[in-house]
């Protein structure tokens, strides 16, 4: 049994983030980085340090088998799901944590030119013809979040295991939330945050990351321990066709997160868009 919980915009958030003018409200308070971390001007446009960020989730009612967040987002308004109630409820119960994060925007134009690479766009046609198997086993409606959102995802995941090991927080306490759109309003972020309903999750370890002379360092090494998994050449070389898999190139031992972590429960991740691997060299991000 899956709990629903209701979802916000996520272009609000996105613009909040992306905005010049740093934000000092007592549940949001944001500075923005005047320094890019050395290697980072290619791709990266800004960081955010999110000092302060509240976090309210709203149990609506209930799931069987498939958590909702796993499925596209536009699909879960349409699922049928299981009321908390005969009658409908005057109030849902709620949680409301508060931690801090670190907000990292990609530059719009590098990943509007990585798009159109023709590799790239056979990757996305392997991904894609793997999401529609599973979707119609599922008897859903195919919605495909993009190409653009499989990488931004699995340059999350990568982040988290770096950032687990130096910041203080374990994998299990850091949570992603990934705002991914192509076309004439682009979105192209990763927020990762932690959020706990006592003091732990305010502490200072994840902002004090998101600084310039230490967010480069464990950039460069996420990246170079995502180019090697202990499982391949096996996790290098998955179709995800044959089993109608939502993922590519990635495993528990390399980029799969915690329930907890993860928006999509470990699904639309792909090391091969992001970094050279053992089995695809032509479509990474970050050769």
């Amino acid at each position: 049994m899956t709990r629903v919980r209701r979802k916000r915009s996520s272009t609000s958030p996105h613009r909040a983030f992306t905005h010049p003018r740093d934000h000092a409200l007592p549940d949001f308070t944001t500075v923005r980085e005047q320094h890019l971390p050395e290697g980072t001007a290619d791709w990266l446009d800004s960081v955010v340090l999110v000092h302060r960020l509240r976090e309210v989730s709203a149990l609506t009612g209930f799931t069987r088998i498939e958590a909702p967040e796993w499925l596209p987002e536009e699909e879960t308004r349409t699922r049928p799901v299981a009321p908390l109630s005969r009658n409908n409820p005057t109030w849902v119960p709620c949680a409301e944590l508060r931690g801090e994060g670190v907000f990292l925007a990609l530059k719009e134009e590098r990943l509007a030119e990585w798009e159109r690479q023709e590799a790239v766009r056979a990757r996305e046609e392997i991904l894609k013809s793997a999401h529609g198997a599973w979707c119609t086993a599922r008897r859903v409606e195919p919605r495909w979040p993009g190409i653009r959102y499989v990488l931004l995802h699995t340059l999350a995941h990568v982040l988290i295991r770096q950032f687990a090991l130096e910041c203080g927080y374990g994998a299990s306490g850091i949570a992603e939330r990934v705002y991914a759109r192509s076309g004439p309003d682009p979105m192209s972020g990763i927020l990762l945050y932690t959020a706990a309903p006592d003091s732990e999750g305010t502490l200072g370890g994840l902002v004090s990351l998101g600084r310039r002379e230490r967010l480069g360092p464990a950039i460069s090494q996420a990246l170079e321990e995502a180019r090697l998994c202990s499982s391949d050449p096996m996790c290098a070389e998955h179709d995800p066709r044959i089993h109608s898999r939502l993922h590519g190139a990635g495993c528990h031992a390399c980029l799969f997160a915690a329930e907890t972590s993860c928006e999509r429960g470990n699904h639309y991740l792909d090391r091969a868009l992001l970094v050279e691997t053992l089995a695809d060299d032509k479509c990474a991000f970050r050769p």
